[in-house]
C-alpha cells in the first residue's frame, strides 16, 4: 500500500504541475505581456526609434500579433524579451521563446 500512496502522490503532482500550463497562453495574458515588452523596448530608445516597435494584436485570432519592427529596434526589442521571459508564466515563456527565435531568424535572412 505504501507504494500505490508514492504512485498517486507522484501522479497527483504532476497533473497539478500540469493544470496551469494552458492558463499563459490566454490572449489576454499574451498582450499583456507584449505591451510590457514593447512599452520596456520603447522606453530603452529615443522616440523616433520607438515608434517603429508596434506590435498588433489580430480582431479575429486573438492569438496571432503582429510586430513591426526598425532593424535598428530588434537587439533592444529582444533584450526585452530576454530580461521578461523569467517572469512569465511558463507556458507563456515558452510562447515568447519562439517569437525570440522568429525574429532573430528574420533579422539574420535579412542580413544574407
Amino acid at each position: 500500500m505504501t507504494k500505490e500512496n508514492k504512485i498517486d502522490g507522484l501522479i497527483t503532482k504532476y497533473c497539478d504541475n500540469l493544470s496551469g500550463l494552458n492558463e499563459g497562453l490566454d490572449p489576454d495574458v499574451l498582450a499583456y505581456w507584449y505591451k510590457r515588452i514593447e512599452d520596456k523596448a520603447k522606453d530603452m530608445c529615443n522616440k523616433e526609434l520607438g515608434e517603429k516597435i508596434t506590435f498588433t494584436q489580430d480582431r479575429l485570432l486573438w492569438m496571432k500579433f503582429d510586430i513591426h519592427l526598425s532593424k535598428r529596434a530588434v537587439p533592444l526589442v529582444l533584450e526585452t524579451i530576454r530580461d521578461y521571459i523569467s517572469l512569465m508564466p511558463f507556458s507563456t515563456s515558452l510562447y515568447f521563446e519562439k517569437v525570440y527565435q522568429i525574429i532573430i531568424d528574420e533579422f539574420n535572412k535579412d542580413l544574407i
